[in-house]
C-alpha cells in the first residue's frame, strides 16, 4: 500500500468508526472489497426509506418542472433525452439547483457532442476521453448522487444495507483522491484503475 492508500484507509476507519487490521487492508483491491469489509464490521439498522426512491422522485420532479412528462421518467431513461434542447451546462446547473443535490460535472464530450471519443496523435490512439455523464441512465445518476451527497443523505450511525456503504465509499475516494465520481465503479482496482498508490 502506497501513502494514498494508507490516507483513503483512515479517512474510511474515521469516517466508519472502524478499525481494518493491517492483514486485511492487504487483501482489499478494488472500491467493492473496500464496502464488503466495512459492511462485515458494522452494525445495520433497518430502515423503511428507500434512498435510491428518494432520490429517483426528486429528479424526476425537477425534470417534469424542466418540461419532461412524468411518465417518460424512468430509472432507465437516458439523461441526454431528458435534457432540454439547447445550453446543456445551463440546463444541468438548472436539474442541480432543482434537485438541491451536488450532481457530477459534465465532461467536454456532454458539451461539445462533435468531438470524438479516442485522441489521436499521428493516427495513434493516444487515450480514450472520459465517457459523457448525459448518456447514462437516470439509476446511474442517483448512484453518483447520492455517493456526492452522502454526508447529506446518509446517516453513518444508521446504515441499513450495503448500498449505502458502497455509496458512501465511492464518495469518500472521489473526495479525497480528487477522482471523478463518474469514473469510480465497484470492480474498478484501487490502484491500477483508479491510480490511488
Amino acid at each position: 500500500m502506497g501513502l494514498d492508500s494508507v490516507e483513503l484507509l483512515f479517512e474510511i476507519e474515521e469516517n466508519f468508526g472502524i478499525q481494518i487490521p493491517d492483514l486485511e487492508a492487504e487483501k482489499i483491491y478494488t472500491v467493492g472489497d473496500f464496502a464488503d469489509t466495512i459492511y462485515k464490521k458494522i452494525k445495520t439498522v433497518p430502515n423503511q426509506k428507500c434512498l435510491t426512491q428518494v432520490v429517483f422522485y426528486r429528479i424526476r420532479q425537477a425534470m417534469v418542472i424542466m418540461g419532461n412528462v412524468r411518465d417518460n421518467i424512468s430509472p432507465d431513461s437516458k439523461i441526454s433525452e431528458l435534457l432540454p434542447i439547447g445550453n446543456v451546462q445551463a440546463e444541468w446547473e438548472r436539474l442541480q439547483k432543482e434537485v438541491q443535490l451536488k450532481f457530477p460535472e459534465l465532461v467536454k464530450m456532454d458539451i461539445d457532442k462533435t468531438i470524438e471519443q479516442e485522441v489521436k496523435l499521428f493516427g495513434i490512439k493516444i487515450y480514450k476521453r472520459t465517457e459523457p455523464v448525459t448518456e447514462h441512465s437516470i439509476k446511474k445518476l442517483i448512484d453518483w448522487v447520492i455517493s456526492l451527497n452522502f454526508k447529506q443523505l446518509i446517516d453513518i450511525e444508521q446504515i441499513s444495507n450495503k448500498y449505502e456503504v458502497e455509496r458512501i465509499v465511492a464518495g469518500i475516494i472521489s473526495e479525497k483522491m480528487g477522482i471523478r465520481i463518474n469514473k469510480i465503479e465497484l470492480r474498478h482496482s484501487i490502484t491500477d484503475d483508479l491510480g490511488v498508490d
